[in-house]
C-alpha cells in the first residue's frame, strides 16, 4: 500500500531560488527579496537557515496577473 502512495509520479515539483526567479524575470535578486517583503510573490522558508524559496506556479500566477 506505502508503494502506491510514494509513486514517482506524486514527486513535488522542484523550488526556485531568488537567483533563479531573478534570472527568469531578468530583475536583480534584491528587487526578488523586496517583492517578498512587500507580499508580491508567495514563497517558502525551507530548512534550518531560512532559505527562501518559490513554486514555478506562483511565479507564473505573477506574471499574469502583473500583465492586468
Amino acid at each position: 500500500m506505502l508503494e502506491q502512495e510514494y509513486s514517482i509520479s506524486k514527486t513535488p515539483e522542484r523550488m526556485l531560488t531568488v537567483k533563479e526567479v531573478a534570472s527568469f524575470l531578468n530583475v536583480h535578486p534584491n528587487t526578488i527579496r523586496r517583492w517578498n517583503r512587500e507580499k508580491l510573490l508567495k514563497s517558502y522558508i525551507i530548512g534550518p537557515n531560512h532559505n527562501i524559496r518559490f513554486n514555478r506556479k506562483d511565479i507564473l500566477t505573477f506574471l499574469n496577473e502583473s500583465k492586468t
